[in-house]
């Protein structure tokens, strides 16, 4: 099992990696005009140069400087860009008239990309998938001295992300309050939704010389953070999990060890540049990262949460669970963005308007893609909101594997190392061996007398 988790992690790594080079590589084309392929192998190279050479507190330290960075040119893209169009009340007057201030839909339908059960209870579940089993985390948290910094790190982490996500959403709030009546994407003046922001930086802090510098060092920031980490954490798997096994009988020196691990930095950190070529023709940006994430974590979720809250499930009943959870939620994924490559599904989009555009532009273009507002269609399975997807791979693995103690047999509770359990558990199992042991020893008492 520990074979197979450590090989979806690889996996997630491989497809997750030009994801994380091609944002910072299309920001900085809509700002600069600079080929989106030019930059990708410079920034793999900084990259993959700081992760070989400082490790885990090159990435750390990396990492700080970049938060600040990134957090520091949301708020002026924030506060710049709401002074520029008269204050906040004019931001939430348009959104408000435009319709974009809506609630989840009220729907139980999964196909809903945006509904109250996608959003809170898939949302919990995605997020729980990419902070409590993610290599990349987990060896940030197993770095620090005891269990009490790393929930204290945790509790920080978490509002962080909070204050994050919602400078996202304002932001976007902002980009459609100047946008509301000459949309760049229908003008052909943005040809993907992702270069929307960057395009907003353009006009509202382009009249300020460095600006817009500052907000495609926030992007290359964040980018690079998680690229480092997750570099940094596939050496660590690879080196642990694939190469030592293969040398019990030869123990590997130190030098042997790090010259490992900066091979499969480079390694990967190359292979990266030519599968750029591929995700650039897989749709938006954040939902292809949430998919491939989710649809590959979703059944590793189900594998922890089994093996901490379920002992008689055995590691057979486990493996066997765990690929046919992984081979559904491929399937799934890969109709997915078959069907939004393709246009076989949609989802419903929120009208909008050129009616006030300064600049000259192609009136047919608007009207073709007039049909990207109609009302979603499609309901098969592959067309779940991507916010769903860590559910059912998890879902899938824990049914799947307790239908499969049927057939090869329930594990024996007692062989379980109880520190491997819930706390919950763990206390009703002792509780449970301490009173027959107490039991036991009044039969043996009696049976004296």
């Amino acid at each position: 099992m520990r074979l197979f988790g450590a090989s979806l992690f690889v996996l997630k790594a491989i497809i997750w990696l030009p994801i994380a080079v091609y944002v910072p590589a299309l920001t900085f084309n809509q700002v600069s005009g600079i080929g989106i392929h030019t930059i990708t192998p410079i920034v793999i190279v900084i990259c993959t140069f700081y992760t070989t050479v400082g490790g885990i507190k090159g990435v750390v330290w990396t990492d700080v400087a970049q938060s600040i960075v990134m957090f520091g040119s949301l708020f002026v893209i924030m506060v710049k860009g709401t002074l520029d169009l008269g204050g906040f009340d004019v931001v939430w007057q348009r959104n408000l008239e435009g319709g974009r201030l809506n609630y989840p839909e009220w729907s139980l339908d999964p196909t809903v990309r945006l509904s109250v059960l996608s959003v809170f209870v898939g949302g919990t579940f995605f997020k729980l998938q990419s902070t409590s089993i993610n290599q990349t985390t987990i060896q940030r948290f197993m770095s620090l001295p005891s269990l009490k910094e790393i929930k204290q790190t945790l509790f920080i982490f978490s509002i962080g992300l909070v204050l994050l996500y919602m400078g996202c959403i304002y932001v976007g709030l902002v980009c459609y309050a100047t946008y509301y009546d000459c949309d760049p994407m229908s003008t052909g003046l943005a040809s993907r939704r992702d270069q929307l922001v960057p395009l907003l930086v353009m006009r509202v802090l382009g009249v300020v010389p460095g600006l817009p510098g500052l907000l495609v060092s926030a992007v290359f920031s964040a980018a690079l953070s998680s690229l480092s980490t997750l570099l940094n954490s596939l050496s660590a798997v690879i080196l642990e999990d694939f190469v030592r096994p293969q040398m019990k009988n030869k123990p590997m020196s130190e030098r042997t060890v790090a010259l490992t691990m900066r091979l499969v930095v480079i390694v990967f950190g190359i292979s990266s540049i030519f599968m750029v070529y591929v995700v650039e023709h897989l749709g938006m940006v954040l939902q292809l990262s949430a998919t491939l994430q989710s649809s590959l974590y979703g059944p590793m979720l189900g594998i922890f949460t089994v093996g901490m809250l379920m002992p008689w499930v055995g590691e057979k009943c486990m493996f066997i669970s765990s690929i046919f959870s992984f081979a559904i939620m491929a399937w799934i994924a890969v109709n997915a963005q078959i069907a939004n490559v393709t246009g076989s599904f949609r989802h419903t989009k929120l009208p909008v308007s050129v009616e006030n555009c300064d600049y000259d532009f192609d009136m047919n273009r608007y009207l073709n893609s007039t049909a990207e507002y109609e009302p979603h269609n499609g309901t098969s399975i592959y067309h779940m909101s991507f916010l769903m997807y860590a559910l059912m791979g998890a879902s899938l693995n824990i049914l799947f594997s307790n239908l499969a103690t049927f057939i090869f047999g329930r594990q024996n509770v007692d062989t379980v190392d109880v520190q491997l359990l819930a706390p919950v558990l763990q206390r009703y199992l002792l509780k449970n061996k301490d009173y027959e042991a107490v039991k036991l020893k009044q039969q043996f008492t009696v049976a004296d007398k």
